[in-house]
């Protein structure tokens, strides 16, 4: 996938986080998400597809891949929702022993947001994301891992690229690089004289 492992340090408590979080994103000017993307269409591939008129609900079944502009999103089974607005409410469910997916471009820089949970909600009227279960979300300079937050819920803001974190079950259980029950983790890359991560 296109996700990778990273060095995992400095736990944080979940009162500071919002503090930490906030410095992640960081840089000399504001930098967004890729704002195009929530007027772009939504390709779906999948194993198996039902629509549901009444609620204009959509499910999509079995190794999904979806795009949408430079969004993609992986997951085990996709759910989409549009209202009357055109305005798309998409959940993703992780497949068995998998987790739900979603890289995103930043606006005018070869930089990535990647995030990834047991479960995933994508609110296009908000612009916000939901993820819930093992979360992590990483940003990537190229394909280098600049920062990277993990927690069991993140609420992840495309139009402000903020979010914030808490902790919960113990993460990767027996697992060296565990996160302990009711933490966070963040792993935060200092920035050189240029103002870029080093």
């Amino acid at each position: 996938d296109f996700l990778h492992d990273a060095p995992m340090n400095l736990p944080i408590s979940s009162r500071l986080l919002s503090l930490a979080a906030a410095c992640l994103l960081a840089a000399p000017a504001l930098v967004q998400a890729e704002t195009a993307d929530r007027y772009k269409p939504l390709n779906v591939e999948a194993d198996a597809m039902q629509y549901n008129d009444a609620s204009k609900t959509t499910t999509f079944t079995g190794r999904v891949v979806a795009t949408k502009g430079t969004i993609v999103l992986r997951a085990g089974t996709v759910r989409v929702q549009q209202d009357a607005q055109g305005n798309q409410l998409v959940t993703l469910l992780a497949g068995p022993g998998e987790q739900a997916l979603l890289r995103q471009k930043r606006d005018g820089l070869n930089e990535f947001i990647e995030a990834q949970a047991n479960q995933m909600v994508r609110d296009d009227r908000t612009l916000q994301t939901q993820l819930t279960g093992n979360a992590r979300i990483r940003r990537l300079v190229g394909s280098t891992v600049a920062d990277e937050v993990i927690g069991h819920r993140i609420t992840y803001n495309e139009l402000t690229e903020t979010y914030s974190v808490t902790g919960g079950a113990s993460t990767a259980t027996g697992s060296a690089n565990a996160v302990p029950s009711g933490r966070v983790r963040a792993t935060i890359v200092p920035l050189n004289q240029s103002g870029s991560r080093r």
